[in-house]
């Protein structure tokens, strides 16, 4: 989750006086209380203790883990999850903010139940445009949808991109930019339903920009060493309940009997879990 966001949920969480806003360092904190392990991207800011820095973005790196069996899976509501190519993706249900109702996103259903490669969803990320550019002008997701999904152009993007060099990879991809243009402009054996010309001729001319598509695509990430991937350690530690208690009553001005109230339907039930699991390990563990 994205420092601000997370900045004003946290808020949201207390009596916090309006307009204020936890700070980011707290934030990290409560965190730590929490007993929760998580990951900075490089733009986040220094905290103490040091958390694991991720050197790409941080749901780049939860996809690596993903991929690489370390996590089972990722939970996150940011959409670049997607093209990272996690296995198991997990969002909350439209306008259910306390995940009690899920959705889950395997990679395998999105490939091949969706038709959608990752080369597609690709595609459509920067046709629409993201975090890290604006996109095509005037093309929404459906247009990009239909692009993606009645063409090889976005896989073949993503090949090139992992297979050759910055200025090779940019020659092809004018190349490939041609055929998308012909697609959109002039909707071949009517793939697309209708033309899109006007969307065709705003394609800019250095679309897409390898630094843009590196983004979306890490060529370097703490999983191509193994020294690297030996940091990723996501052993749970038992939440600090008093710590957390004033925390809140520091931070987001709870009274006694909100802590109570609040921990016991969202911390206690968590503390009692990674206590019976810890537990749990320690007997299995000692039987052998």
């Amino acid at each position: 989750m994205a420092l601000d966001a997370y900045q004003t949920k946290a808020t949201r969480l207390g009596a916090a006086p309006t307009g204020s806003l936890v700070t980011s360092s707290a934030c990290w904190t409560y965190l730590v209380f929490t007993g929760l392990k998580y990951v900075l991207s490089p733009h986040d800011v220094s905290v103490s203790p040091v958390p694991y820095q991720a050197p790409s973005k941080a749901e780049a790196e939860l996809a690596a883990m993903n991929v690489h069996g370390v996590i089972d899976t990722v939970m996150t509501e940011d959409s670049d999850i997607l093209i990272f190519g996690a296995p198991c993706i997990i969002r909350s249900a439209k306008n259910d903010k306390d995940y009690l109702n899920v959705q889950v996103f395997m990679e395998d259903g999105i490939e091949h139940g969706c038709s959608l490669t990752q080369g597609d969803r690709l595609l459509i990320a920067l046709l629409v445009g993201g975090d890290y550019d604006g996109g095509v002008p005037g093309c929404g997701i459906e247009i990009a949808h239909k692009a993606a999904l009645h063409s090889k152009i976005g896989q073949m993007l993503l090949d090139a991109f992992l297979s050759m060099m910055p200025d090779e990879f940019s020659q092809r991809a004018k190349e490939l930019v041609e055929d998308l243009h012909t697609l959109l402009s002039t909707n071949p054996y009517n793939l697309l339903e209708r033309r899109y010309k006007a969307v065709a001729d705003r394609i800019p001319q250095d679309f897409p920009r390898h630094a843009v598509v590196s983004k979306y695509i890490p060529t370097f990430m703490s999983s191509s060493t193994s020294a690297a991937a030996s940091s990723w350690d996501i052993s749970f530690y038992q939440p600090d309940l008093a710590n957390l208690a004033d925390f809140c009553r520091q931070h987001l001005g709870w009274e006694d009997d909100a802590i109570i109230e609040k921990m016991y339907g969202g911390i206690w039930e968590g503390a009692y879990l990674c206590a019976l699991c810890k537990v749990s390990c320690t007997v299995f563990t000692g039987s052998h």
